[in-house]
């Protein structure tokens, strides 16, 4: 499994964050919007997610994936993380690096594939802040450690 600090550790990652004056917290932010993007984009088409984050050449379905997962990740760090436009889309930067380190992870863990995908984003998201963005009711699950500090902070 991965965690945030291993996204956070990758140097192309933290520098680019660094450069652009995002914090620690934001940081952490932004690395869960990674995440959940590339989960959104491998609910949607999980064979061509799996090809993207495997270590095989990317095709050309493979970079229409990407540039979707882009695109949702700019979008989230504007209107979830809260970072402004100019400042986001030069954040955004910072995807090549995070994806590059979960397919490290899954391919040293020989789980490079689509259930071992679909097993670490899961892990991935329920470790970040418990979000279930799949919940029928609209509700949020309550799991992972943000379901744990908002049971603390009445969130």
């Amino acid at each position: 499994m991965i965690d945030v600090n291993d996204i956070l550790k990758n140097d192309s990652v933290k520098g680019l964050l660094d450069k652009f004056g995002v914090s620690e917290e934001q940081a952490k932010s932004v690395a869960n919007q990674a995440v959940d993007s590339i989960k959104n984009k491998y609910q949607k088409n999980p064979k061509q997610m799996s090809s993207l984050l495997s270590e095989n050449d990317n095709t050309d379905d493979d970079n229409v994936m990407a540039k979707e997962v882009e695109d949702d990740f700019l979008e989230g760090l504007i209107k979830k993380v809260g970072l402004p436009e100019s400042v986001a889309d030069q954040v955004k930067g910072a995807l090549p690096g995070i994806m590059n380190t979960v397919t490290s992870k899954l391919s040293a863990e020989g789980k490079n594939d689509e259930g071992g995908i679909a097993g670490m984003l899961g892990n991935l998201t329920d470790m970040f802040d418990g979000d279930d963005n799949n919940a029928k009711d609209g509700n949020k699950s309550s799991g992972g450690i943000g379901g744990l500090i908002g049971k603390f902070f009445g969130k």
